[in-house]
């Protein structure tokens, strides 16, 4: 039987794990699909790959320094930098040209839906006034502390502070006491916002 060797475990993680490690960290910034990644395997090895170019240099002085006793903190060190800090790196370096490109108008928005690229460009808060199903509407602050879900599972929102609104739809006073208001897509028509 072959002699186990640290250099074929690092070989071998240096082209799964980074990949994995890439596609994780992304995959909690931009909201997809659950997908597992048996299914992404093969992208996987791609961003490892890739990772592995870009990293060649610390990879090379981690296996020249080996696992002696006076280099062996100095090369954990490196190969920690190079497959599994720098991996979770990339995709936010990624999301920040992505997001250049959109402003700069390249590319096309990345965003999936209008309902996305709305509350995702949101800065401030805003007034939002839901028209429910049996035609009453229910509105208020849309603002930091408030949620609206995202692709793939887009239209369910959380409005922080509940507002009353007069026949006219004019915002009156807030409702004392109210903790907000959970709203799924099947208890409204559309939204207003202002």
């Amino acid at each position: 039987m072959s002699e186990f060797r640290i250099e074929y475990l690092i070989l071998f993680a240096g082209f799964v794990l980074p990949g994995a490690i890439s596609i994780y960290v992304y995959s909690l910034i931009v909201p997809q699909r659950d997908v597992q990644l048996k299914d992404k395997i093969a992208e996987s090895i791609c961003l490892s790959i890739l990772n592995f170019v870009i990293m060649i240099i610390p990879i090379t002085w981690a296996l020249e320094l080996g696992f002696s006793k006076d280099t062996v903190l100095l090369t954990y060190m490196l190969l920690i930098l190079s497959f599994v800090v720098a991996p979770a790196v990339w995709p936010r370096l990624w999301i920040l040209i992505l997001r250049f490109a959109e402003d700069r108008r390249t590319i096309l928005p990345r965003s999936r839906t209008a309902w996305d690229h709305y509350f995702a460009s949101l800065r401030d808060g805003v007034w939002v006034q839901a028209v429910l199903k049996d035609g009453s509407v229910v509105g208020g602050i849309f603002g930091r502390d408030s949620f609206a879900s995202s692709y793939p599972e887009p239209g369910h929102i959380y409005i922080q502070e509940l507002w009353q609104i007069d026949a006219q739809g004019h915002f009156m006073s807030p409702m004392n006491g109210s903790p907000g208001i959970l709203l799924r897509p099947d208890d409204y028509r559309y939204l207003r916002v202002y």
